[in-house]
């Protein structure tokens, strides 16, 4: 390690790397801040539906509507001068100050062509609104993102899966209130395109009061996050890095691969400055003929490469008894190894963020492709890591656990594991009622909820892992270290989701660090007590 230090390209292309992926943090950051400004709209058919349903006049709906917080009117293509007079009489806004891309076809007895916006006309907002599977954004066809001048806007379209069946909850806010919020505090939604609500048991939602509830719970909510539901929403000024700035960032993670490879497979100086060349060329060059390919790679491998210093850590804790923290005691040892945990995949997680602080992947344009293998690969090599290392440590003495708790103990790692391979993903697997409720309560308990994976499994794991290091359980102490390693690449994927603001992501990472640590410190104790023996 002495000799890395003494290197200076590879510490240089740290230092230019660091300062380059703060100015771009701190370019989305303030882009995020600014972005404080929500408003809805509705399109003029749904009007229609509404008053088709309870025999009113679209008049009155827009009336109502505009009362209960829906500011803009979406006007099919032509009717704009026929619809204008009766929008104005209703107080809403003037028609065309918004307009949406079309959407796919929405599902079931909602569907209307929504207009597509009027070419070459920059003054108008482009309402950016996701597709179905949540892969980018639906954009008409020959349609240019980058030559387009004007404002964008992300959008949420109340399409059928976001627009649940409506029930009265009482107090409590309804999963249509709870889905808005969610898509204006963790997808930085600032127009929502409200549709008519559904019954369970079918039909249209007729009653102005549950739009109102639903809408006024809304800005409710979103006022203590620091944003207003009103008549103006905010477009997202993204910032527009340059290839030299792109290039410098990418230089961060060249330096850190070239640094791991040489930790974990010692090589000659020589090799080293080499590999650091190959970096910067490769950084330097992709920033200017490719820097699409040049983010989308250097993302996923940071994505991959920030966990994977965890598995260093472990290591050194699994076979260092010499190591400062192994000398700390146990109750000191567990914060002090979570906090090392926490600097690195909260660091890789942030540098992941400002490099994709950019409009293609902030808009959606583009999205974080490869989350299963971001999240598979830092495990494999925990387990080509690890697992040498376990093998080739000298015993631990004539300490044995029980037959029963390990079975049990293996059981659950694995099942925990396939788990969170196969919910994973926006194809996961459906969530449970009772896990539905509980992530609502922590929604509105909380700043922002924390992720479960984090908080109720690797964090608390990490401690009983500490104590499997400390007693040499090696049986043990190798599937548990792989349990742990899931916190780090969990942190790491939360800022892959650049669709969420990154002060959420970074509350939710500590929020899920601090509830992990008590129930890490609960953990700890019933394990040594189950082991029932002194530390030899």
């Amino acid at each position: 390690m002495r000799k890395k230090k003494q290197n200076p390209l590879l510490w240089g292309m740290a230092l230019v790397g660091l300062i380059c992926s703060l100015v771009m943090l701190t370019g989305r950051f303030s882009a995020e801040l600014k972005s404080n400004q929500v408003s809805c709209a509705i399109h003029y058919e749904d009007i229609l539906l509404l008053a088709q349903a309870d025999g009113r006049t679209p008049e009155d709906w827009l009336a109502d509507l505009n009362q209960a917080g829906v500011h803009y009117l979406i006007v099919p293509d032509g009717e704009g001068d026929r619809v204008a007079g009766m929008a104005r009489s209703g107080e809403t806004a003037q028609p065309g100050d918004a307009f949406l891309i079309a959407p796919p076809p929405p599902r079931g007895f909602k569907g209307y062509d929504v207009p597509g916006m009027p070419q070459g006309d920059s003054s108008v907002p482009l309402a950016l609104v996701e597709n179905y599977n949540r892969t980018g954004v639906v954009l008409p066809e020959q349609f240019d993102p980058a030559a387009w001048e004007g404002p964008m806007v992300k959008t949420l379209y109340m399409y059928d899966a976001y627009s649940y069946h409506y029930q009265k909850t009482g107090d409590a806010p309804s999963e249509n209130e709870n889905i808005l919020f969610r898509a204006v505090t963790d997808r930085g939604m600032r127009l929502i395109v409200v549709t008519p609500l559904e019954y369970e048991g079918g039909g249209v939602v007729a009653d102005p009061e549950a739009y109102a509830d639903m809408l006024s719970g809304l800005g409710e909510r979103i006022e203590s996050r620091g944003l207003t539901l009103g008549e103006e929403f905010s477009p997202l000024d993204v910032p527009h890095p340059g290839p030299l700035l792109l290039a410098g960032t990418a230089l961060l993670p060249a330096a850190l691969a070239v640094l791991f490879l040489s930790l974990v497979f010692p090589a000659s100086p020589m090799l080293e400055n080499i590999l650091l060349v190959l970096g910067i060329l490769a950084a330097v060059g992709g920033a200017f003929l490719v820097p699409d390919l040049l983010q989308t790679l250097v993302a996923f491998g940071a994505a991959v490469l920030a966990p994977c210093y965890t598995v260093l850590l472990f290591r050194s804790i699994s076979c260092g008894k010499e190591n400062l923290l192994c000398q700390l005691p146990l109750p000191a040892r567990y914060p002090a190894v979570l906090a090392g945990v926490l600097a690195i995949s909260l660091g890789g997680g942030l540098y992941v963020g400002a490099l994709l602080a950019t409009p293609s992947y902030m808009l959606e344009f583009q999205v974080f492709t490869g989350v299963k293998l971001a999240q598979l690969l830092p495990l494999v090599v925990t387990v080509l890591i690890l697992g040498p290392a376990l093998r080739r440590r000298p015993s631990g003495g004539s300490q044995k656990l029980p037959l029963a708790l390990i079975v049990l103990l293996v059981l659950g790692i694995a099942a925990a594991l396939v788990l969170l391979i196969l919910r994973s993903g926006d194809n996961m697997l459906p969530v449970a009622k009772f896990e539905i409720a509980a992530r609502n309560w922590l929604e509105q308990t909380l700043y922002a909820r924390p992720r479960t994976k984090e908080m109720l499994m690797a964090f608390p794991v990490l401690a009983v892992y500490l104590v499997a290091a400390d007693r040499r359980f090696a049986l043990l102490e190798f599937p548990l270290a792989i349990l742990a390693e899931v916190g780090s690449v969990s942190v790491v994927n939360t800022f892959c989701h650049i669709f969420t603001p990154v002060h959420i992501s970074f509350i939710r990472t500590l929020l899920s660090a601090g509830i992990g640590l008590v129930l890490g410190y609960a953990g700890l104790v019933v394990f040594c007590l189950l082991l029932r023996q002194k530390k030899t």
